[in-house]
């Protein structure tokens, strides 16, 4: 049996985003969000493996309210990856738990 070790509540959605692998936009899909972290599906882009990069989402409704976040990925299996949020501003964090009540009405911060 495999212990959970995530601390963050996740909301299910289907949002597409960009992963800025060495600078390239990668389009994914968001499948899972929560204030600390995400589970991605990478559309299109290279299969590299980096320590850290952007991550940009957003509500297909609005562009303002853009949210970047730096992730670090924790696994990755085929095009699946589980990220985890290791810096964000402020007012991106404001922007992440808006675009969570949002598109995740249910979720609570």
């Amino acid at each position: 049996m495999e212990i959970e070790r995530r601390t963050g509540r996740r909301a299910r959605i289907n949002l597409f985003c960009n992963q800025y692998i060495d600078g390239t936009p990668c389009l994914s899909e968001a499948l899972e969000l929560s204030m600390t972290g995400a589970l991605v599906r990478r559309v299109l882009g290279p299969g590299l493996d980096r320590a850290s990069y952007a991550i940009e989402i957003s509500e297909p409704r609005t562009a303002e309210g853009r949210v970047w976040l730096c992730a670090a990925p924790v696994w990755r299996i085929g095009n699946y990856e589980a990220l985890r949020f290791v810096s964000q501003s402020e007012t991106d964090r404001l922007r992440l738990a808006d675009l969570l009540s949002s598109v995740a009405p249910l979720y609570a911060a």
